[in-house]
């Protein structure tokens, strides 16, 4: 039925129950896993940009965000709790600007040719949310297989 699985996943409350529901449908059909989430980046301001450079400059380094270190271990940890279950999966780590989260979930989806979506059903708490759509929404409108929101 399903052979491979996209499960993006945005860190909020709904999360665990939406990594749940992946390793169930994994387990029951075999399929391979590959776990997305989309970090929202700003463009750094300029004492953020020297304080980087200055530290690539004394290490020799590129040097890491802490939220991007963060985002990877999060990734990492939920793709080795997967695997300790014996699914295969895989993670992955991507970078957008604010408002291009659903596009970069479904040329993931695209590229990998999934069968399959599951996500949370994400809401934005800011007030512009009330002129936009949320990740949710776009991705389900727009995918070109099946999605799965799991509140």
């Amino acid at each position: 039925m399903y052979e491979r699985i996209l499960v993006a996943v945005d860190w909020s409350e709904s999360t665990e129950a939406v990594l749940d529901h992946a390793r169930r449908l994994a387990s029951l059909t075999g399929a391979a896993v590959q776990l997305l989430h989309v970090r929202v980046t700003d463009f750094p301001s300029v004492p953020q940009m020297l304080g980087a450079l200055a530290n690539q400059a004394l290490t020799g380094e590129r040097a890491e965000s802490d939220a991007g270190g963060v985002a990877r271990r999060l990734v990492d940890d939920a793709v080795a709790g997967l695997a300790a279950e014996g699914i295969r999966a895989t993670g992955v780590l991507l970078e957008s600007a604010p408002g291009d989260t659903p596009q970069a979930v479904l040329d993931q989806a695209r590229a990998l040719d999934v069968d399959l979506i599951i996500l949370g059903p994400r809401n934005h708490t800011r007030p512009s949310a009330l002129f936009r759509s949320n990740v949710a929404d776009e991705v389900t409108r727009q995918a070109k297989c099946p999605v799965l929101i799991v509140p």
